[in-house]
């Protein structure tokens, strides 16, 4: 039997992973101007943290490290 969904929808296929953090240690920073996206990469984490991203990263302009504390505060 077959039956067709009205929209499709997204499904959790791999449970989520959990992990408790109180620090962020950032080993490096990303900037991709083609792109328009500045990543972080923390030791805590498997993947870096999109900190700004198309209009974002316009509106930041020059970035600064405390710009990223902020971005990094602002996600946690």
């Amino acid at each position: 039997m077959t039956i067709t969904l009205s929209a499709a929808t997204t499904q959790v296929i791999v449970p989520q992973k959990t992990k408790t953090i109180s620090t962020l240690t950032v080993q490096r920073m990303v900037d991709l101007p083609a792109q328009k996206i500045v990543k972080v990469f923390v030791q805590e984490l498997n993947d870096p943290i999109i900190v700004f991203s198309g209009a974002s990263y316009d509106a930041a302009g020059q970035w600064t490290d405390s710009d990223i504390t902020a971005a990094l505060l602002a996600k946690f």
